[in-house]
């Protein structure tokens, strides 16, 4: 299987987990708050963790198997695993000018452009 396939394949079912798992939250526990996002982010950002470090620095796993499981499964369960395990590479490797700017840039310009475009759906 190659890498785009394994990463299309992934991507659909961690979209299908996260779909169910937030509405099964969200219905459980109310819309007062969206604690159904809330965990489904916070697990995807462990299990990136625990991919990279047990899959890919111990296992070696190919190619395929990690673009199955970080860049498709986790990447369609939820964006913030990725925006966790960047964000964690650069403080890492000491770029914390760097990781300020993304963790700034991601979430204010990011709630800054949903405003934006809420407001532009309105007008249109």
């Amino acid at each position: 299987m190659g890498v785009f396939l394994a990463i299309a394949i992934g991507g659909a079912i961690g979209s299908l987990l996260r779909f169910y798992l937030s509405k099964f939250l969200q219905n459980k526990f109310g819309i007062e708050f969206p604690v159904g996002t809330l965990i489904v982010n916070l697990t995807g950002a462990f299990f990136i963790g625990l991919f990279f470090s047990y899959l890919v620095e111990k296992l070696d796993v190919s190619v395929e198997l990690r673009a199955f499981l970080i860049t498709g499964l986790l990447g369609g369960f939820t964006t913030f695993s990725t925006f966790s395990y960047e964000s964690f590479n650069l403080i890492l490797n000491g770029e914390y000018l760097k990781f300020l700017a993304y963790f700034m840039g991601t979430n204010l310009v990011g709630l800054l452009l949903t405003f934006l475009g809420y407001n532009v759906g309105r007008w249109l």
